[in-house]
């Protein structure tokens, strides 16, 4: 698989969490707040350490510019999620505004950053995508201790 396939693989596999949410019941949400926070910080490393840099060649910047605030956004929003992944209420609201900017997210990439990236050189990106995925889970392990480390009150 391509590093290119690979973000629209971890794109789809998002969206079926939130969906998995949706339809969860209430004890499986904390685990479902995990596997989210995983999921989305292994997705934000690979984008930020291999695919912005390269991107910033081909793509506007403004376009990775706002993908980085999004990523920030993404990260506030999951360091309260798994503060509040015990407390129903908080963790709905939560849930829900991280959804709406994974959304974004993901449209405005799909439409606007992956296409370009595409016509790239997979050497461009300097590692495999399965070397890339292996260095970025180091990269979420580290992520995610400091996400649960700055999780607000």
């Amino acid at each position: 698989m391509n590093l290119i396939d690979l973000l629209i693989q971890q794109h789809r596999d998002a969206e079926a969490l939130f969906e998995a949410w949706r339809h969860a019941p209430d004890d499986e949400k904390p685990e479902l707040c995990l596997r989210l926070a995983e999921t989305l910080t292994l997705h934000s490393a690979v984008e930020e350490r291999w695919v912005y840099p390269v991107a910033r060649s081909v793509v506007d910047g403004p376009h990775i510019d706002f993908a980085v605030e999004e990523h920030g956004e993404m990260t506030q929003l999951l360091a309260e999620l798994l503060h509040a992944r015990h407390d129903a209420p908080r963790r709905e609201a939560t849930v829900r505004q991280l959804e709406a900017v994974v959304a974004q997210h993901m449209s405005e990439e799909e439409r606007e950053v992956l296409p370009r990236l595409r016509k790239m050189d997979a050497g461009a990106f300097g590692l495999s995508s399965d070397e890339i995925v292996r260095s970025a889970s180091d990269a979420r392990k580290e992520a995610m201790r400091q996400l649960e480390s700055s999780a607000p009150p």
